[in-house]
């Protein structure tokens, strides 16, 4: 019996990669006895988040988002809202593409294709802010994160990765701490700042190694605070992140943990997933294998619960 599945991709995302996939995708899917629908995004805000909720409403079977980490956001944000949401697929089409590095296909959306087409799922964690939005890979505060959502997406289409380089250019010599209480494990952190991940998986921002720990479906997060530090401290630690070390350092706090709770003493950022959420206060909480995805599970297994 066909599987009904729909795309909803962002036309702009990577250089309008999906435009040049699409005939691929859409073969390749209907040999896997897909019925396929396409739907294209809309610069209409949370345009992507409300077809993604209709087509949980309407029992597609498979949701497949085509684009970067900001689409993917939206698509989890809009299955969510259901009680029994379709599978998630994911093509990683994007600049980033963080929770594609995650499931170890980030680089060739082709792959991906043939992996949603294998049909092989897991079950995997999502995050909870505020009770009323969610994010599959990680919330981050802090003002070097704003980095994420400051860039445009035409800035992002013309260099790629390296409009996150530009946009950090100009923010860095207005990066300054931020004092801040976070709750969790029956802990108080009370301090100074530059910035915090709430983790659910092993990416951010393109470092495959900001935080080796953390597994997609174990119901926890893995927490890191980076205290204030001086400018060399900063670019000390952030060599070590290539390394992997930087969980070692005295300057970093690193909790396992399924809730977290932060208050700021002045304005705090928060994003999910690399997409602007709001200011703090924020309760951000795990909900355990609420989302069924396509994955290879021999290329992560040291990413999920044993």
């Amino acid at each position: 019996m066909q599987k009904r599945a729909m795309i909803i991709y962002n036309p702009a995302a990577g250089k309008n990669k999906f435009r040049k996939l699409l005939p691929d995708a859409e073969q390749i899917l209907t040999n896997a006895d897909f019925d396929v629908t396409l739907v294209p995004s809309t610069k209409a805000p949370k345009s992507t988040k409300k077809i993604a909720k209709q087509a949980a409403e309407e029992e597609y079977d498979v949701v497949i988002a085509a684009g970067g980490d900001g689409t993917v956001n939206e698509v989890v944000n809009g299955l969510m809202q259901v009680t029994n949401p379709p599978k998630l697929g994911i093509l990683p089409v994007g600049t980033t593409n963080d929770y594609a590095r995650a499931l170890n296909f980030a680089k060739d959306p082709l792959e991906a294709l043939h992996i949603i087409a294998k049909q092989e799922t897991v079950r995997v964690d999502i995050g909870k802010a505020n009770e009323t939005e969610f994010f599959i890979n990680n919330a981050a505060g802090g003002k070097i994160t704003e980095i994420t959502y400051a860039v445009k997406e035409s800035m992002k289409s013309k260099w790629g990765r390296l409009a996150y380089l530009f946009s950090g250019l100009r923010i860095l010599p207005k990066l300054s701490p931020v004092d801040v209480e976070i709750s969790y494990n029956d802990q108080l952190f009370q301090g100074e700042i530059l910035l915090f991940f709430v983790n659910k998986s092993n990416s951010v921002g393109g470092m495959e190694t900001l935080c080796p720990p953390a597994q997609l479906n174990s119901g926890m997060f893995e927490l890191l605070i980076l205290k204030k530090v001086s400018p060399q401290k900063l670019f000390q630690l952030f060599a070590s992140i290539k390394k992997g070390t930087h969980l070692e350092s005295e300057h970093v706090i690193h909790a396992r943990t399924n809730k977290v709770e932060i208050r700021s003493m002045a304005d705090l950022n928060i994003s999910y997933d690399g997409v602007y959420g709001g200011k703090a206060p924020y309760t951000l909480e795990v909900i355990p294998e609420a989302l069924e995805i396509f994955a290879d599970k021999s290329r992560i297994i040291n990413r999920l619960r044993g």
